[in-house]
């Protein structure tokens, strides 16, 4: 059990180290200049090289599809995250946007209301990884919502490219606050929580350290 402890404390000791290098990658790659898409043709593929790089790009969203990801919470409320595909100025390249988060109201059977600018527009955003979700059971299902709206559990980029019948980039372009063409957008910093692994170490090392005592102490008197 003592091993067993101990070892639960280095996990949670290996897990914040993790969020820290993140969390400095976030600010690295945030204090770099903006990469413009339509232009950067070299980069614009590598995920690698653009993770939490700020990145500009002129294209239209398209009106054929949204994808609502489900149980999204802010402020104690459920909802969804919005995504829409988009089209690099007049090429054939696609990424999905995440323009933020929509109140899921009352009855979940009606989708949230919103409008997209048919028109080329710019937008400016954040490359980040497909959103993370919750615990999943059995093979999510596509829940068609509308005709152009769509609700998922989980965002498989592999599985939109075949609805949308385009190629999609290997990341999200997540929108930024100052961008229009959003909805609610307080997007948490990434590799915040590296506290709370240090918590749960403190816990699990401090559990190890009481089972280490009272061994001693049963010892002790039964020696005696």
């Amino acid at each position: 059990m003592l091993a067993i402890l101990i070892s639960l404390g280095m996990w949670q000791l290996d897990r914040a180290e993790q969020k820290r290098e993140i969390h400095e990658k976030f600010l690295q790659h945030q204090s770099a200049e903006i990469i413009d898409l339509n232009s950067e043709h070299a980069v614009r593929a590598d995920k690698s090289a653009l993770l939490w790089r700020n990145v500009k790009v002129k294209g239209t969203f398209t009106d054929d599809v949204h994808i609502l990801l489900d149980n999204q919470v802010m402020k104690g409320e459920a909802g969804y995250f919005v995504f829409t595909p988009f089209r690099f100025g007049d090429e054939n390249i696609w990424a999905l946007v995440n323009r933020g988060w929509l109140p899921a109201g009352k009855d979940r059977m009606i989708p949230p209301s919103f409008d997209t600018n048919a028109e080329e527009v710019n937008i400016i955003g954040v490359a980040t990884e497909v959103p993370a979700t919750g615990l999943l059971l059995g093979e999510p299902a596509i829940e068609t919502m509308t005709d152009n709206i769509i609700r998922l559990q989980r965002i498989d980029l592999q599985e939109i490219a075949g609805l949308i019948k385009h190629d999609l980039f290997p990341y999200v372009i997540r929108l930024q606050p100052e961008s229009a063409q959003g909805f609610l957008r307080e997007w948490s910093i990434p590799g915040s929580g590296e506290e709370m692994h240090l918590g749960y170490a403190f816990q699990w090392f401090a559990l190890a350290a009481t089972l280490a005592v009272i061994y001693l102490v049963v010892t002790i008197k039964r020696v005696a």
